[in-house]
């Protein structure tokens, strides 16, 4: 697992050129810990991409084209809370090959809300019902790992708890470290479709705690 910080770098300057170059008038941003100056080796890359009113859709609809040119991608989600918005989408994207803590989460606004993040965040009519609570679960594993190694163990502890409520399990007395591995398997039991990204997280486990 190469966690070089270069590397982060040059991918986050490749992502938002290419966000840029696929939508006139647009602009897209870092933003969070990578923006801040405050990231270390596990930090994801947080954009923002602003877009022109009326070309919002279009962007939703380009974003994994572009986002494929950048690198291969493994996964992309929307959140679900925006899935119907007009006007904003959260769009979470893993590259293939690149470590599992380096996901790409995408803001897109339009230009007339001003980047506001609290556009539709109470709209019932905005969220949608496409999302996979086994993958979810999956990521809030993953975040766990990155918590635990930040020395984070209360923070890990919550994420995990949430993730055996996301798909239905009751949370086992195991130290940390050990509930990142019983629901990694039980997700991949429950949905072989997941049995590729169980086994990265098994892999992760592996290198960081064994």
């Amino acid at each position: 697992m190469n966690l070089d910080p270069k590397i982060r770098a040059s991918l986050a300057r490749r992502i938002l050129a290419s966000l840029e170059s696929a939508l006139p008038g647009s602009t897209a941003q870092l933003r969070g810990s990578l923006a801040a100056g405050r990231a270390d080796q596990y930090s994801d890359i947080d954009v923002c991409w602003e877009v022109p009113d009326e070309l919002f859709q279009a962007a939703v609809e380009r974003l994994p084209k572009v986002m494929s040119g950048v690198l291969p991608v493994e996964s992309l989600r929307s959140d679900p809370d925006f899935q119907k918005s007009d006007r904003r989408r959260l769009i979470f994207v893993q590259f293939e090959g690149l470590p599992l803590f380096w996901r790409l989460d995408v803001d897109i606004f339009a230009k007339s809300i001003h980047r506001n993040r609290q556009y539709d965040v109470h709209n019932e009519l905005a969220k949608g019902n496409d999302w996979s609570p086994t993958y979810s679960a999956l990521m809030n594993v993953i975040a766990a790992v990155k918590a635990l190694l930040r020395n984070e163990e209360k923070e890990a502890k919550q994420l995990l708890r949430r993730a055996f409520e996301r798909v239905g399990l009751a949370v086992p007395e195991l130290t940390p470290q050990e509930l990142v591995l019983k629901l990694t398997e039980s997700v991949a039991e429950m949905d072989p479709t997941k049995a590729e990204l169980a086994r990265r997280i098994e892999e992760l486990h592996r290198e960081v705690f064994d």
